[in-house]
């Protein structure tokens, strides 16, 4: 016999793991090419759902080509949640983000309302942000053919992206 209480820890928990498995992405992930690359396979236009980040505002981070995020309660950044990762899928992220970030829940505004995902936060601020609000065209205008060739020399001298 389960004891009622444990049975509905248990089951809420199961709940938030399912729930936890959807990310709110913001910045360069938010580019099918990026996320191909780091997760390993191409993801459908399904997968990604509009979604708002309320309370916040997406700088271009100093010295850096990617995002960061600054608490500005006047102010909304648009991303995307993306849900139906898999555990292997989170490994990739978590490799990709490094050890300088942690996932954390976070709510967001989606068609249906508030709804709490997990993002990538850092756990101290690496980057400062600069001036400039960062936006994905313009990053994908000016600086993602070199980001991307970054990327590919760095998944490669890492085992966990050169085995499948």
């Amino acid at each position: 016999q389960g004891v009622p209480g444990r049975e509905r820890r248990r089951a809420t928990r199961g709940r938030l793991r399912g729930a936890l498995m959807r990310f709110f992405f913001y910045g360069t992930l938010l580019d099918r090419d990026v996320m191909a690359l780091v997760l390993g396979r191409r993801l459908p236009p399904a997968a990604y759902a509009p979604a708002i980040l309320l309370g916040h505002e997406r700088r271009r981070a100093k010295g850096a080509s990617y995002p960061t995020l600054i608490r500005n309660p006047a102010a909304r950044v648009p991303g995307a949640v993306v849900g139906g990762l898999s555990a292997r899928d989170v490994a990739r992220l978590s490799a990709y983000e490094g050890s300088g970030y942690r996932i954390a829940p976070l709510r967001v505004l989606m068609a249906g309302g508030m709804t709490t995902v997990s993002v990538f936060e850092p756990v101290v601020s690496r980057r400062q942000p600069g001036p400039e609000p960062w936006s994905l065209l313009l990053w994908q205008q000016r600086d993602k053919r070199a980001f991307i060739g970054r990327l590919r020399r760095a998944f490669n001298a890492r085992p966990a992206y050169s085995t499948p």
